[in-house]
């Protein structure tokens, strides 16, 4: 799944499909949140705000470590389901909403900032880092130049710099689905633990966005684009079937991760149309139709991407910003320490973590380069090793050992490079071709000793 068109090009046809803003007409209040009951299969219940009911999925809003979470179970994960009491009128709303923009000196958002951070921000200013997820051009794909590695290797520099919020600012035309659970897991079973964790959209598009649903707390760039998720293989071919069901489903809950309607979603992965009415509360509610709600998101026969003024419309972004104090008026920060080194060329200062997933790309990037040379040199090394003497046994499998030392140490930065070279899943690569392509170096220096 991959997208390469420029950025200028895709706008322009963006800018066809944008939303006059006009006033949405106000529905009447929203009725009191229905409660729910879930017994688990291993005889465990789940209580909470019932969010939404649909084919047997169940989502529940749930206290966990005093902080609301919305999640979702299957038919398969419960044995029954109990619809309660209405909750008090005061209750959150059933339908996922984004709230109204607060005034700059309101208190700063806290929906994905953990005790931890709060509790290290109490008596001093946030410390915040920028960690980019793509940069753009070659170095941009999901899979390859975004992963969850990185990532997750970036996360004691950003303790060791005492980060309090970490922001992702996204930069990417799509990549590969095989990634997209281990960067969601990452983001959100890891960072959010540590870190007030947003996303920064300049350009997510397909499996970037599927990265970034995750995250609750997302701004937009004034240029930004976020959707057109469509699943491809082979020659450009539209996923369907079983593959295209189990997508749907997947981000059906990471949606809920992200407190996000999966209606948003589906309609970037499908062409199904997306319509939403704002009541005067505040309160969005989406339809998959185009008649239902008063503002036309996605029309019929097409795939839904967000600008930064149709997310703003719908809550969906909290926020659009072009640079860092913009960002941070948005994010109701009245003060913030950004952390790293000021380079020319670059609109943040880099930190250790973002160094890092720097690092990772442009090694990642040397290696895509020049991994058939690899190759090349190590199947020459090899073949001509079998009709010289012993003495040019001995030199040619020295130099197939080093180019095998070279494609082992290109994997080890980037497991994924093993399937996109050879074939082999990154957790099959040392035994199915490690192993055997060293025992042929060393057979070589065997017969040297015949």
């Amino acid at each position: 799944m991959k997208f390469r068109q420029l950025k200028s090009k895709m706008l322009s046809a963006l800018g066809a499909l944008a939303i006059g803003l006009a006033v949405a007409m106000p529905l009447a209040d929203a009725e009191a949140a229905a409660r729910a009951k879930l017994t688990l299969k291993d005889g465990t219940t789940v209580e909470g705000e019932l969010v939404r009911e649909v084919d047997g999925l169940v989502w529940i809003k749930v206290l966990t470590n005093g902080r609301e979470e919305t999640k979702m179970f299957t038919a398969s994960d419960y044995s029954k389901f109990e619809k309660l009491e209405e909750a008090p009128a005061a209750a959150t709303p059933a339908t996922p909403a984004k709230e109204e923009s607060k005034p700059a000196d309101a208190a700063p958002a806290t929906t994905s900032a953990p005790a931890e951070s709060k509790a290290r921000t109490a008596n001093r200013v946030p410390r915040a880092a920028v960690i980019t997820l793509g940069e753009g051009g070659d170095k941009d794909m999901v899979g390859v130049y975004v992963m969850a590695k990185p990532l997750r290797d970036a996360i004691p520099l950003l303790q060791k710099d005492n980060v309090d919020i970490v922001v992702f600012r996204i930069n990417s035309g799509g990549g590969a689905l095989l990634e997209i659970q281990k960067l969601s897991d990452v983001i959100y079973d890891e960072y959010r633990k540590h870190f007030r964790t947003v996303a920064w959209i300049d350009w997510a598009i397909s499996a970037a966005a599927m990265t970034s649903h995750c995250i609750e707390e997302i701004y937009f760039t004034p240029e930004g684009a976020y959707g057109a998720c469509t699943g491809w293989f082979g020659q450009l071919q539209a996923m369907q079937g079983r593959g295209l069901e189990e997508v749907l489903f997947q981000m059906e809950k990471i949606s809920a991760r992200g407190n996000h309607d999966p209606q948003i979603m589906r309609a970037m992965q499908i062409m199904e149309p997306l319509s939403a009415t704002i009541s005067d509360r505040g309160q969005v509610t989406f339809y998959q139709d185009t008649t239902s709600g008063n503002l036309v998101l996605n029309p019929k026969g097409r795939v839904f991407t967000f600008t930064s003024e149709t997310a703003s419309a719908v809550r969906f972004s909290s926020g659009t910003a072009s640079t860092l104090d913009e960002l941070a008026k948005a994010m109701n920060l009245q003060e913030v320490e950004w952390v790293g080194v000021r380079k020319p060329g670059y609109a943040w200062p880099i930190c250790a973590a973002e160094q890092l997933q720097m690092d990772f790309r442009d090694k990642t990037y040397k290696d895509d380069q020049a991994f058939d040379g690899y190759r090349v040199t190590l199947d020459t090394a090899m073949q001509m090793a079998q009709q010289g003497d012993d003495e040019t046994k001995a030199k040619l499998a020295g130099r197939a050992r080093e180019s095998m030392n070279r494609i082992i140490s290109a994997i080890n930065n980037n497991p994924n490079l093993a399937l996109f070279k050879f074939n082999i899943f990154p957790d099959r690569f040392r035994e199915e071709w490690i192993e055997p392509t060293d025992k042929k170096i060393r057979d070589l220096l065997k017969k040297e000793k015949r």
